[in-house]
Protein backbone atom coordinates (compact mmCIF):
# COMPACT_ATOMS: atom_id res chain seq x y z
CA UNK A 1 0.00 0.00 0.00
CA UNK A 2 1.66 3.44 -0.79
CA UNK A 3 2.37 5.66 1.77
CA UNK A 4 -0.65 8.10 0.69
CA UNK A 5 -3.17 4.96 0.92
CA UNK A 6 -1.79 3.92 4.37
CA UNK A 7 -3.30 7.27 6.28
CA UNK A 8 -6.51 6.88 4.70
CA UNK A 9 -6.62 3.39 5.53
CA UNK A 10 -9.45 2.62 8.86
CA UNK A 11 -8.11 3.58 12.23
CA UNK A 12 -10.86 1.21 13.38
CA UNK A 13 -9.91 -1.95 11.11
CA UNK A 14 -6.04 -1.53 10.96
CA UNK A 15 -5.83 -3.11 14.34
CA UNK A 16 -8.22 -6.23 13.59
CA UNK A 17 -5.72 -6.59 10.15
CA UNK A 18 -3.21 -6.77 12.35
CA UNK A 19 -4.34 -9.18 14.69
CA UNK A 20 -5.19 -11.44 11.44
CA UNK A 21 -1.74 -10.86 10.22
CA UNK A 22 0.13 -11.94 12.87
CA UNK A 23 -1.82 -14.94 13.14
CA UNK A 24 -1.38 -16.17 9.48
CA UNK A 25 2.49 -14.11 8.77
CA UNK A 26 4.67 -17.45 9.58
CA UNK A 27 3.23 -19.17 6.79
CA UNK A 28 4.62 -19.13 3.51
CA UNK A 29 4.28 -15.95 1.83
CA UNK A 30 3.33 -15.64 -2.17
CA UNK A 31 4.05 -13.05 -3.86
CA UNK A 32 1.20 -10.77 -5.46
CA UNK A 33 1.38 -8.21 -7.91
CA UNK A 34 1.19 -4.37 -7.11
CA UNK A 35 -2.29 -3.42 -7.48
CA UNK A 36 -2.15 -0.12 -5.54
CA UNK A 37 -3.21 -1.40 -2.21
CA UNK A 38 -1.56 -3.94 0.83
CA UNK A 39 -2.76 -7.25 0.02
CA UNK A 40 -0.84 -11.06 1.66
CA UNK A 41 -1.50 -14.54 0.41
CA UNK A 42 0.20 -17.05 1.86
CA UNK A 43 -0.05 -21.04 1.56
CA UNK A 44 0.85 -24.26 3.93
CA UNK A 45 0.08 -27.59 5.27
CA UNK A 46 -2.51 -26.04 6.49
CA UNK A 47 -4.55 -24.59 4.07
CA UNK A 48 -4.40 -23.85 0.01
CA UNK A 49 -4.09 -20.25 0.45
CA UNK A 50 -4.90 -17.37 2.67
CA UNK A 51 -6.01 -13.63 1.52
CA UNK A 52 -5.80 -10.61 3.71
CA UNK A 53 -6.81 -7.22 1.62
CA UNK A 54 -6.73 -4.05 3.29
CA UNK A 55 -8.44 -1.90 0.55
CA UNK A 56 -9.22 1.52 0.79
CA UNK A 57 -10.12 4.88 -0.95
CA UNK A 58 -11.42 8.31 0.36
CA UNK A 59 -14.48 7.39 1.53
CA UNK A 60 -13.97 3.71 1.85
CA UNK A 61 -12.14 1.45 4.04
CA UNK A 62 -12.41 -2.91 3.36
CA UNK A 63 -11.08 -5.39 5.35
CA UNK A 64 -11.09 -8.87 3.92
CA UNK A 65 -9.83 -12.19 4.62
CA UNK A 66 -10.66 -15.66 3.31
CA UNK A 67 -9.31 -19.12 3.73
CA UNK A 68 -9.31 -21.64 1.48
CA UNK A 69 -8.81 -25.37 3.05
CA UNK A 70 -6.46 -27.55 0.56
CA UNK A 71 -9.35 -29.26 -1.77
CA UNK A 72 -8.51 -32.82 -0.03
CA UNK A 73 -9.88 -31.25 3.61
CA UNK A 74 -13.44 -31.04 4.71
CA UNK A 75 -12.55 -28.26 6.22
CA UNK A 76 -14.94 -25.19 6.06
CA UNK A 77 -13.81 -21.98 4.35
CA UNK A 78 -13.32 -19.05 6.55
CA UNK A 79 -14.85 -15.75 5.40
CA UNK A 80 -14.36 -12.32 7.00
CA UNK A 81 -15.17 -8.72 5.61
CA UNK A 82 -15.34 -5.45 7.05
CA UNK A 83 -17.04 -2.24 5.27
CA UNK A 84 -16.50 1.68 7.04
CA UNK A 85 -18.17 4.51 4.69
CA UNK A 86 -17.21 7.79 5.72
CA UNK A 87 -15.59 6.55 9.05
CA UNK A 88 -18.76 4.60 9.98
CA UNK A 89 -18.69 0.98 9.69
CA UNK A 90 -21.77 0.02 7.75
CA UNK A 91 -21.20 -4.15 7.36
CA UNK A 92 -19.55 -7.17 8.67
CA UNK A 93 -19.74 -10.98 7.17
CA UNK A 94 -18.45 -13.67 8.58
CA UNK A 95 -18.95 -17.22 7.93
CA UNK A 96 -17.70 -20.93 8.07
CA UNK A 97 -19.15 -22.32 5.17
CA UNK A 98 -19.23 -25.60 4.71
CA UNK A 99 -18.02 -28.05 2.04
CA UNK A 100 -19.82 -31.27 3.09
CA UNK A 101 -23.01 -29.85 4.78
CA UNK A 102 -21.92 -29.44 8.62
CA UNK A 103 -22.18 -26.50 9.77
CA UNK A 104 -20.51 -24.39 12.03
CA UNK A 105 -20.80 -21.83 14.98
CA UNK A 106 -20.51 -18.36 14.06
CA UNK A 107 -20.86 -15.34 16.41
CA UNK A 108 -24.22 -13.76 16.03
CA UNK A 109 -23.27 -10.09 16.93
CA UNK A 110 -24.02 -6.33 15.95
CA UNK A 111 -27.39 -5.31 14.45
CA UNK A 112 -29.00 -7.62 11.59
CA UNK A 113 -28.72 -6.50 7.75
CA UNK A 114 -30.26 -8.86 5.14
CA UNK A 115 -28.34 -11.28 3.13
CA UNK A 116 -27.51 -10.55 -0.44
CA UNK A 117 -29.16 -12.16 -3.05
CA UNK A 118 -26.41 -13.28 -4.43
CA UNK A 119 -24.78 -14.92 -1.51
CA UNK A 120 -26.91 -17.91 -0.99
CA UNK A 121 -24.18 -20.22 -0.92
CA UNK A 122 -22.76 -19.68 2.25
CA UNK A 123 -24.25 -21.34 5.64
CA UNK A 124 -27.27 -21.23 7.50
CA UNK A 125 -25.35 -19.18 10.13
CA UNK A 126 -23.72 -16.58 7.79
CA UNK A 127 -23.82 -13.17 9.75
CA UNK A 128 -24.25 -10.30 7.68
CA UNK A 129 -24.61 -7.41 10.16
CA UNK A 130 -23.75 -3.28 10.89
CA UNK A 131 -21.31 -4.22 13.72
CA UNK A 132 -19.71 -1.76 16.39
CA UNK A 133 -16.40 -1.56 16.88
CA UNK A 134 -16.24 -4.21 20.25
CA UNK A 135 -18.10 -6.41 17.27
CA UNK A 136 -14.90 -6.46 15.00
CA UNK A 137 -13.13 -8.95 17.67
CA UNK A 138 -15.32 -11.86 16.43
CA UNK A 139 -13.84 -12.34 13.06
CA UNK A 140 -10.34 -12.67 14.76
CA UNK A 141 -11.45 -15.16 17.45
CA UNK A 142 -12.95 -17.40 15.11
CA UNK A 143 -10.26 -17.14 12.73
CA UNK A 144 -7.79 -18.32 15.84
CA UNK A 145 -10.52 -21.35 16.86
CA UNK A 146 -10.58 -22.10 12.96
CA UNK A 147 -7.03 -22.35 12.55
CA UNK A 148 -6.65 -24.41 15.67
CA UNK A 149 -8.62 -27.28 13.87
CA UNK A 150 -6.98 -27.34 10.62
CA UNK A 151 -5.73 -29.33 8.63
CA UNK A 152 -9.05 -31.50 8.47
CA UNK A 153 -7.73 -34.11 5.84
CA UNK A 154 -10.09 -36.90 4.27
CA UNK A 155 -9.40 -39.23 1.07
CA UNK A 156 -12.43 -36.65 -0.61
CA UNK A 157 -12.28 -33.76 -3.41
CA UNK A 158 -13.97 -30.97 -2.44
CA UNK A 159 -12.18 -28.94 -5.28
CA UNK A 160 -15.80 -28.24 -6.94
CA UNK A 161 -17.83 -26.91 -3.52
CA UNK A 162 -14.79 -24.95 -3.26
CA UNK A 163 -14.88 -23.26 -6.78
CA UNK A 164 -18.84 -23.36 -6.20
CA UNK A 165 -17.73 -20.97 -3.02
CA UNK A 166 -15.73 -18.99 -5.86
CA UNK A 167 -18.07 -18.58 -8.24
CA UNK A 168 -20.65 -17.52 -5.86
CA UNK A 169 -18.19 -14.51 -4.20
CA UNK A 170 -17.38 -13.20 -7.97
CA UNK A 171 -21.00 -12.36 -8.34
CA UNK A 172 -20.93 -9.95 -5.62
CA UNK A 173 -21.73 -6.51 -7.62
CA UNK A 174 -20.88 -4.01 -5.36
CA UNK A 175 -17.45 -5.67 -5.56
CA UNK A 176 -16.57 -5.12 -8.88
CA UNK A 177 -18.31 -1.71 -8.87
CA UNK A 178 -16.01 -0.65 -6.37
CA UNK A 179 -12.74 -1.82 -7.89
CA UNK A 180 -14.02 -0.86 -11.49
CA UNK A 181 -14.15 2.62 -10.28
CA UNK A 182 -11.15 2.57 -8.91
CA UNK A 183 -8.24 0.81 -11.21
CA UNK A 184 -10.61 0.12 -14.57
CA UNK A 185 -12.44 -2.85 -15.94
CA UNK A 186 -9.46 -4.94 -16.97
CA UNK A 187 -7.58 -4.69 -13.82
CA UNK A 188 -10.66 -4.75 -11.73
CA UNK A 189 -11.27 -8.67 -13.34
CA UNK A 190 -7.76 -9.42 -13.22
CA UNK A 191 -7.76 -8.58 -9.12
CA UNK A 192 -10.71 -10.88 -8.72
CA UNK A 193 -9.96 -13.89 -10.57
CA UNK A 194 -6.30 -14.27 -9.82
CA UNK A 195 -5.76 -12.47 -6.46
CA UNK A 196 -9.42 -12.19 -4.70
CA UNK A 197 -11.06 -15.44 -6.17
CA UNK A 198 -8.61 -17.27 -7.76
CA UNK A 199 -10.57 -20.64 -9.49
CA UNK A 200 -9.58 -24.13 -7.10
Amino acid sequence: MSHKSMKKYSKKLEPIADQIYQLLYNNKKVHVNDFGWENHVWNSQLFSWAHLEKFCTDKVSVLHCVIMPHKTSNAPIYGFDVIELSGHLTGMFLDLTPVDGRVCHIPQVGEKRPVPDWADFFSPNFLCCKPSEENLMAGVDLLRDYLELLPSISHLDYSAQQQHYINGQRKNPQTFKMLKSYIGEEKANRFIHDILFPDV
